[in-house]
């Protein structure tokens, strides 16, 4: 029995299974709740050097870093009053969670103190000497030839010339342990941001915590997705109104895709996944993809009644939601946890809107006009006319946009996720762009096994030593930072010394000599010094030294200044593989873990495209096999949208798009979208055996489909999120280009066919 016999005969049958499939997911979302959150680690791949790079940020320090954003009024955060009120925001900090901030406020009311000879560095001290100062005891105080005025320049803003800077920044570190428990982080910094934010009158703040961002970042786009959704159903509605011309049919279709997305949604609570920007983007795609089995449905069943339509459309249907799934399902090759999941939920969703709809669609047949059919009448008559012309044009194309696709650059940072209208945004970007040197660049080894082994650490020397001539590290004494230099910093006492340990640097001339261990030191003498690091400088210590049951690892950080260009830093990566010399170590930190990232892009985009477009042609040549018996129109087939792949990638260089964590889906998309149209087509035309047939009746479906696609897809283009918008524009444009190859280029390739000897 067909499948269009099936559906007719138990239309009711299917309407209570919907319902009762709709209850156990409703039921689901009650239970399990839809969780919503922005985390990094979801679009961070699973690989050694970025999840070296994660355990660093967790493991690697005792604190938890809130920045504080500063600006001064009056241009100038070094004068007297500016000073004050910093002052002022530090005591309310230290009485309100009993850790100290640090800042340039402190730094000169110190100064002044130390002149004074006082030893109470009391927040009130600090505030009483401030107040009795003037702006011009600051400047001088700035240009004292033992102020430290370059580690002070690093809490400026760049335009700092000695006198005067524009702002600065307080580093405020609460417990490390907030790292690791994300609601405990955010309240700790809302509570932060509440304390500091007083009716000033010279100095403006924002707190930029990595929690408050999240959190900014998700409300931004729950508010996107909440008005772009109901956008996307008036959309479709217009659409469809101008298709079906029938509104019972339109309320059926939007009632389908409704039930779909729920669906979707109650998977997804099912499975325990996180619904971040690039989950909560997919009831957006499932309106333009969803709706497009509505119209192919009820456009063959007005054209051949409920039975032989269903029966004709079926095998196309099901054969285009297949591939689809295929070009979502291709993101489980990626290492990206939240790529696997946009993909597993898709392809989901894809079923549940086919399910859906060829119960709620496979109503009677009525006649309807159009004169979408009169122009696609008219153009396939004349690409039937200039078959050659419209080959070569297309020809000449690919190869002139083919080169514009090798040049496609990849980009990952997720501040691209900060909406632009949100004032924490442009916050944010005067942090990044005004406190480069705070910033700064760094990469890292991790070197596994006994650290308190003296050959352990004469390995660990002849590595620095190699590093140090490195192209793209920092040429300064204190470039590189590691148990061994943080020794002999405590060891070795030089002027303004602020790490000198007399009872340290004993110990230390004991055991060491030139920054090596001396001969017959033993492992427990190690131990000896390094247990005493870690009672006079913990917080130092624990950036550079891992204690378990006993000392197990530790890192080697490396000052770099590759400019954040990929090509310096795959010099950087190669450098630093080769200054291991043998040794065990994985080389990462921020920059490095950046690059690979990048390079998981490339991949991850290679492997979902290949896989989209092999599993399609095996499917493709089965079912041609079986009904044309024939090899070469399964080929044909997959021609137009393996070039709507190469031309949207090629697009994307020429606009400057990059690929980022949302578009290096896209080409694989272009395919597993495109080749719907692909096999409406070439089923119709197996059935018609002419081009202009297939382009009138089945082009005015594929119309339809594609304005309702590019209508939702482009609607992403008003999100918030600027990767949500980059994302829509690109696969509205990969769904026009698919359209017109598979409307235009591919009748005209299976006519030259059906000419050749190959047709039977």
């Amino acid at each position: 029995m067909k499948i269009g016999d099936v559906i007719a005969r138990n239309r009711k049958k299917g309407t209570l299974i919907i319902i009762l499939v709709t209850g156990l997911f409703l039921t689901v979302i009650a239970v399990n709740g839809i969780k919503y959150e922005f985390e990094e680690e979801s679009f961070l791949p699973k690989n050694e050097v970025v999840e070296a790079n994660e355990r660093v940020i967790k493991e690697y320090t005792n604190e938890y870093l809130v920045p504080i954003l500063v600006k001064s009024k009056d241009g100038n955060i070094l004068r007297k009053d500016n000073l004050l009120e910093i002052l002022d925001m530090e005591k309310r900090l230290y009485e309100n969670f009993s850790v100290m901030p640090f800042s340039v406020a402190d730094i000169i009311s110190s100064a002044f103190l130390y002149i004074q000879n006082e030893t109470n560095m009391s927040y009130e001290n600090k505030i009483e000497a401030m107040q009795q100062i003037s702006n011009k005891n600051i400047t001088q105080m700035l240009n004292f030839p033992f102020f430290p005025k370059e580690s002070f320049s690093l809490l400026l803003s760049n335009d700092f010339d000695g006198k005067k800077a524009e702002a600065t920044v307080i580093k405020f570190g609460l417990n490390g342990s907030l790292i690791k428990d994300k609601k405990a982080a955010l309240e700790n910094e809302s509570k932060v941001e509440k304390t500091v934010q007083q009716n000033y009158t010279h100095v403006e703040t924002d707190v930029l915590g990595a929690r408050i961002i999240s959190e900014k970042i998700m409300k931004a786009n729950s508010k996107s997705i909440s008005l772009l959704l109901p956008i996307s159903f008036i959309l479709v509605i217009m659409v469809l109104f101008f298709i079906y011309r029938n509104i019972k049919e339109v309320i059926l279709s939007l009632l389908a895709l409704g039930i779909a997305i729920l669906w979707m949604t109650g998977f997804g609570a099912l499975l325990g996944y996180t619904f971040n920007p690039m989950i909560t983007s997919i009831p957006v795609l499932l309106v333009g993809l969803g709706i497009d089995y509505g119209i192919h449905i009820k456009k063959r069943i007005n054209e051949d009644g409920i039975r032989k339509g269903l029966n004709s459309i079926s095998t196309a249907l099901f054969l285009s939601a297949f591939t689809t799934s295929i070009a979502f399902l291709s993101n489980i090759s990626s290492s990206i946890s939240t790529l696997k999941e946009f993909g597993i939920l898709a392809s989901f969703g894809i079923f549940s809107c086919l399910f859906v709809m060829l119960i709620f669609m496979a109503a009677p047949a009525r006649k309807e006009k159009g004169k979408d059919k009169i122009i696609l009448n008219k153009l396939a008559i004349i690409a039937k006319e200039k078959k050659k012309t419209i080959l070569i044009a297309a020809l000449l194309t690919t190869i002139a946009i083919s080169y514009f696709a090798t040049t496609i650059e990849a980009e990952f940072d997720m501040m691209d996720f900060l909406p632009e209208k949100l004032e924490i945004t442009g916050e944010i970007n005067y942090l990044l762009k005004n406190f480069e040197a705070a910033e700064g660049e760094e990469a890292i080894i991790m070197i596994k096994g006994n650290v308190a082994d003296p050959e352990m650490l004469k390995k660990i020397h002849s590595i620095e030593e190699n590093i140090k001539d490195d192209a793209y590290v920092v040429k300064a004494k204190d470039s590189i930072l590691s148990v061994l230099s943080l020794m002999e910093d405590y060891a070795e006492k030089t002027f303004y010394d602020m790490r000198y340990n007399e009872s340290f640097a004993l110990l230390y001339k004991n055991y060491f000599e030139n920054g090596l261990p001396k001969e017959n030191v033993t492992e427990e003498n190690i131990i000896q010094l390094y247990n005493l690091l870690y009672e006079i400088a913990p917080y130092d210590v624990k950036k550079v030294l891992h204690r378990n049951e006993g000392y197990d690892e530790c890192i080697i950080r490396i000052a770099t200044d590759t400019g954040k260009k990929e090509n310096n830093i795959s010099v950087l990566y190669s450098e630093l593989k080769k200054d291991l010399n043998g040794n065990q170590g994985i080389i990462t930190g921020r920059i490095i873990s950046s690059y690979i990232i990048l390079r998981e892009f490339r991949s991850s985009q290679i492997k979902s495209l290949l896989i989209t477009i092999l599993l399609s042609f095996l499917i493709l040549e089965i079912v041609f096999l079986k009904i044309k018996k024939s090899i070469l129109i399964g080929i044909l087939s997959l021609i137009p949208v393996i070039l709507s792949a190469i031309w949207i990638i090629g697009t994307m260089a020429i606009l400057g798009i990059p690929l980022t964590i949302t578009t290096i889906t896209v080409a694989s998309l272009a395919v597993g979208l495109g080749i719907d149209y692909s096999i409406h087509m070439s089923h119709r035309f197996m059935q018609e055996n002419d081009l202009v047939k297939s382009v009138t009746s089945t082009g005015s479906a594929l119309l339809g489909s594609a304005l309702t696609t590019i209508a939702a897809f482009g609607l992403l283009s008003f999100s918030f999120l600027p990767p949500l918008r980059i994302f829509g524009v690109a696969i509205a444009i990969a769904i026009f280009y698919s359209f017109i190859l598979c409307v235009f280029i591919l009748p005209v390739l299976l006519e030259m066919w059906k000419s050749s000897p190959f047709f039977k």
